[in-house]
């Protein structure tokens, strides 16, 4: 059965006297209103005709509710995309069962979807976190071909040596082991003055 139809059967078999407005959507429902899994993604409709549509959209307006509006070859259609809404409308019809499935698999999607930002954003960094690190050993690999490491100051070098040694190690995890440990800031301050260096190494060999 599907989600639209267990809605249905839902409100059939629980329908008791309720005000006009919602006996109204509630039998528009019945009589031409479809509804996708939430699963699937968020989609309610009522199909209408041109005599009944301002009635429905005048009853849904006093329940807050503004229907996107669509035209088939086979008649219009009242829709809804917005979760809020939807749910809205499921409670107004007394699907209240099928409300608290919709809102199960409405957070099931929120969580879902904040996992695969963090894993996304996780991922981004861990681009960036390369993409620097790549930058950092070419600009020091430039300096030890042409002046050699031993030029740079002592604590360009120990920098400089950590970050050879560690391609994918954090600003934060190269400074804690340095002796003695200093900031992420610190550690981007040098290397800033590392491929400062390094351009001023490759100018001279141009």
């Amino acid at each position: 059965m599907s989600f639209s139809s267990k809605v249905k059967a839902e409100i059939v078999k629980t329908s008791q006297p309720d005000c006009e407005n919602r006996a109204y959507i509630r039998d528009a429902y019945l009589q031409a209103g479809t509804m996708a899994h939430p699963q699937k993604g968020y989609h309610l409709e009522f199909a209408v005709t041109p005599m009944y549509k301002p009635r429905l959209l005048g009853v849904l307006a006093e329940f807050g509710l503004l229907p996107k509006e669509h035209t088939r070859s086979n008649g219009e259609i009242l829709y809804f995309k917005e979760a809020d809404q939807i749910a809205t409308v499921l409670n107004i019809i007394g699907a209240h069962v099928s409300l608290m499935e919709f809102e199960n698999c409405r957070v099931d999607k929120d969580v879902n979807n904040a996992i695969n930002r963090a894993a996304n954003a996780s991922a981004a960094n861990a681009d960036k976190v390369i993409a620097a690190s790549v930058r950092q050993i070419a600009d020091i690999m430039d300096i030890s071909r042409t002046i050699g490491l031993s030029a740079l100051p002592k604590n360009l070098a120990d920098v400089a040596k950590l970050r050879m040694d560690n391609h994918l190690a954090t600003l934060d995890d190269i400074g804690k082991q340095l002796s003695p440990p200093i900031s992420k800031s610190g550690v981007n301050h040098r290397l800033k003055k590392i491929s400062y260096i390094a351009e001023e190494c490759r100018r001279q060999q141009q």
